[in-house]
């Protein structure tokens, strides 16, 4: 019979600004409030794309859950005019690649990883620049110049 350990393979990103691709996307109904979404289900990857982490998102059509959708939609490439009526389907989302910001949470003693916000891209189609998921690299040292070298601050001209 086969066997395996659920949740063994279970990846954490820390938080920080992410590649992300959606993978899949459906339509649903919100249980409580029974408003229509949009379930996302997003790759993200570190740094290197060696790594990723499945993560899944809704984008509830509610007055004030619009601006969210807007968000989802600038960081995958779209640009947005104001009062202008949208149709966006589940389809719409599907193979859309953009940035995000992840957080870490806890919910009945499980850590995951949720969308904290999307990274919005400027005018020009650029991601914005809001910080990285990995520390930038320590600084190294100058290094002495090689004998028989005069240094630039030293040369006279």
């Amino acid at each position: 019979m086969p066997e395996y350990t659920q949740g063994a393979d279970e990846i954490i990103f820390a938080n920080g600004i992410y590649a992300f691709h959606c993978v899949d996307a459906g339509e649903k109904e919100s249980a409580q409030t029974h408003n229509p979404m949009i379930e996302l289900q997003l790759d993200c990857f570190n740094d290197d794309f060696t790594r990723k982490v499945r993560v899944v998102d809704r984008l509830v059509f509610t007055p004030n859950s619009y601006w969210k959708i807007d968000s989802y939609r600038k960081a995958t490439g779209d640009v947005i005019a104001q009062h202008q009526k949208v149709c966006f389907e589940a389809e719409d989302c599907i193979d859309r690649r953009g940035k995000l910001a992840l957080k870490t949470t806890s919910y009945n003693g499980k850590t995951r990883n949720e969308v904290d916000y999307y990274v919005e891209r400027d005018e020009g189609g650029q991601q914005a620049s809001t910080g990285s998921a990995t520390p930038a690299p320590t600084p190294q040292p100058p290094q002495p110049a090689p004998k028989g070298t005069v240094p630039k601050d030293r040369q006279p001209f």
